[in-house]
């Protein structure tokens, strides 16, 4: 009867077997790769909210690379006006030598004025990977053009002239977070640009015999203004950049969290991993004795 009884203990062994084989073989994965499953099916109970993760790690991440993209436009513009401040700023140390009675070298003066106002020009056309940063929307045309035929040159007493700017009123906008669009950036119609060039566009132009004063005395005025005015736009740029900056690093801060949580889905204790594997491995080098024993003593030799 023993005999008999050990053919059905026979069969049970076998599928415990195949089964302790199946687990070693899944542990034996789990420690190699260090994952708890290679696809969505090993964890079933916990592929929703994987997913989630993942796919907020994602966006997280696309915030992250467009936002680096932005504040390098950001960081080019305040560099941009840091270099308008400069030619502004030798513009009214040159009117400033020009006043008095000991003026000298007046045209020479007015050939720097000429050539400071090109190259002022040229920052206010500032571009990045074929973008024109101050012209707005219209990023794919210069901001201003200079030429006489599009910008009158000031004569005193002169007002406001924005004829040069080409672009529109648009400011730049960036969805920074799925709560936050920022706003950004200036553009060349701005009065801090306007009344700069306009300041050398008087100087460029003027006449030289004689000196008119009070075009120095608006020239000075408009120059100083436009110092003062850059500077706010400045300031107005490295906020920008430094709300950007800020949020930047919470979205990585999230980020690492998220790769924690996404880690502890998937990912396996190591040590815990080999223990059971070891545990799983002795497991079935016993039932695989016992089989053996059982084979030994085959129900088909008392048959």
């Amino acid at each position: 009867m023993e005999r008999v009884a050990t053919y059905n203990h026979q069969n049970t062994l076998v599928q415990y077997m195949m089964k302790a084989e199946a687990k070693v073989a899944a542990e034996q994965v789990r420690s190699s790769t260090g994952l708890n499953s290679t696809d969505y099916k090993g964890i079933a109970s916990d592929s929703g909210r994987l997913v989630n993760l993942e796919s907020h790690y994602k966006r997280l991440e696309q915030y992250v690379d467009e936002g680096e993209v932005v504040n390098g436009r950001i960081q080019s513009m305040y560099d941009a006006v840091g270099g308008m401040t400069d030619l502004t700023s030798r513009l009214s140390a040159l009117i400033t030598g020009l006043q008095g009675d000991n003026a000298a070298g007046v045209d020479g003066v007015v050939a720097e004025a000429s050539e400071l106002m090109k190259e002022f020009a040229g920052l206010m056309n500032t571009q990045q990977e074929g973008r024109y940063l101050f012209a707005g929307g219209s990023t794919d045309q210069p901001a201003v053009d200079i030429d006489s035929g599009s910008y009158a040159a000031a004569t005193y007493p002169s007002s406001a002239d924005t004829s040069y700017y080409q672009g529109d009123s648009t400011i730049a906008h960036f969805q920074a977070a799925d709560d936050l669009v920022l706003s950004y950036g200036v553009t060349a119609d701005d009065p801090a640009f306007e009344k700069a060039l306009r300041a050398f566009s008087l100087i460029a132009n003027m006449s030289t015999d004689p000196v008119d004063d009070d075009l120095l005395a608006e020239a000075t005025q408009l120059a100083s203004d436009s110092t003062d005015g850059l500077s706010i736009v400045q300031a107005k740029l490295s906020a920008n950049s430094a709300s950007l900056e800020r949020t930047i690093d919470r979205h990585v801060d999230e980020q690492l969290v998220l790769q924690t949580q996404v880690d502890d889905i998937r990912s396996v204790d190591l040590a815990e991993s080999t223990t059971k594997l070891s545990q799983l491995q002795a497991s079935l080098e016993a039932t695989m004795s016992l089989m053996k024993i059982l084979e030994e003593n085959n129900l088909s030799k008392y048959l």
